[in-house]
């Protein structure tokens, strides 16, 4: 057993999708990333728990029951703790808002008067009334209590800088900035660097264990290795999602340069989404990959492609720059703080689908120019989005909030 006694313990929950859900999505991966990261800096990090307090409809009556279940969730968590001898200095909890709120963390932190911080808050006032209400005054129960709040998307830190000026008293924001951040590039188990020559691919699996090269990727995928390669990685479902995929298949249908596209991802409407691009036989479906996979392809690609209607942040961004893949994206929610405009991609209007089809056959045709921005996306990541910096920031709030806790009072 890990002797935990001389590290600082954090309690660490997601409120909205568990680091242990089944199902790959980013707000999955960033959830992971802040444990790493949390770990890196030297800290023992404890899941609290798996409760998910996600209300996708606005149902009060929902929402009044997974109070009360966490409030008998909260009792349990220090019931087994004390059991186990533990007791974390800090309660932290990712990426809490109108429809997943941290209704356990609040509850856990005024028992044992420990600091509670938040990363990735939203607010909306608009919210105060309405379906999700109850969940909205949650929301306002944990920001009031917070002694840190991390902002990583800009847009979501005007509404929070809002927040506090009305309704807090306290001498200090506890609003901080932090990049999104990215762990290393994924490596063998001999320790060597995944490079645009190699990956490995289990037939079984489907992961990667045998050598393949560009053509080895073409056969499998039924991709012409001569063509420049387009990527897309989105999960397929209604909303936000199946309209960035309607958008994407007018920019197919409007792109002049010869191109290969390779999409990724699945879900409840990906029967749908494949018939937007039936009439495109350089469009071809990959099916989910697990992320390692992922990760492990995109050196191969030239330039990755979304319109990212209200896309919150996207870490596929970061993952693909890291690999030395340039992005044309639509400029919407947090993409633009993830994605060097016109040095390591190029930002469009969502909705402008001739705007951006323009924009990837410009690059497709200027060969030099795709060049140098693949090369800066790399160089960006390392120096702006890499772990090892988040972790020494994040050491800093952590050690601020234990250390003065009157400051948030």
């Amino acid at each position: 057993m890990t002797d935990t006694s001389v590290k600082t313990g954090i309690a660490f929950y997601a409120p909205l999708k568990s680091p242990l859900h089944p199902i790959p999505s980013g707000d999955r991966e960033i959830a992971r990333l802040f444990i790493r990261a949390l770990e890196q800096g030297g800290y023992h990090v404890e899941l609290a728990s798996q409760l998910r307090t996600f209300d996708k409809r606005g149902d009060s009556y929902r929402q009044q029951r997974l109070i009360m279940i966490a409030k008998k969730e909260a009792t349990r968590i220090m019931r087994r703790w004390n059991k186990q001898g533990f007791r974390p200095h800090v309660w932290f909890s990712y990426h809490l808002y109108y429809k997943a709120p941290d209704l356990i963390g609040p509850i856990i932190c005024q028992a044992l008067d420990i600091p509670y911080i938040v990363a990735e808050a939203s607010w909306a006032e608009k919210r105060a009334k309405g379906g999700w209400a109850l969940y909205h005054q949650q929301v306002a129960t944990g920001l009031k209590l917070a002694s840190k709040v991390i902002c990583i998307n800009p847009r979501d830190k005007i509404a929070l800088v809002e927040f506090y000026s009305l309704r807090q008293k306290k001498c200090h924001s506890p609003l901080v900035s932090l990049n999104a951040f990215i762990d290393d590039f994924p490596v063998h188990h001999d320790g060597s660097y995944v490079n645009n020559e190699h990956s490995r691919i289990n037939k079984d699996s489907g992961k990667l264990t045998a050598t393949l090269t560009r053509e080895g990727i073409a056969a499998k995928y039924g991709l012409d290795s001569h063509l420049p390669w387009l990527i897309t990685i989105a999960m397929m479902r209604s909303g936000d999602k199946y309209h960035s995929y309607q958008q994407l298949s007018s920019v197919v249908n409007l792109l002049q340069q010869p191109y290969q596209l390779l999409i990724i991802g699945d879900g409840m409407m990906e029967e749908e989404i494949r018939t937007l691009f039936v009439r495109h036989r350089q469009v071809k479906f990959s099916g989910a990959l697990e992320n390692s996979q992922i990760r492990q392809l995109l050196p191969h690609f030239e330039l990755l492609v979304w319109p990212a209607i209200n896309e919150a942040l996207g870490m596929i961004f970061l993952e693909a720059q890291q690999a030395g893949v340039a992005v044309v994206a639509g400029d919407q929610g947090g993409v633009s703080s993830i994605v060097n405009n016109k040095v390591t991609g190029i930002l469009v209007d969502a909705y402008n689908a001739q705007e951006m089809s323009v924009t990837i056959d410009c690059l497709l045709k200027n060969n030099e120019k795709l060049k140098t921005m693949k090369h800066a996306a790399k160089q960006y990541v390392t120096q702006h989005h890499s772990i090892e910096a988040s972790a020494r920031q994040l050491n800093c709030v952590i050690q601020g909030a234990i250390s003065n806790p009157l400051d948030n009072i």
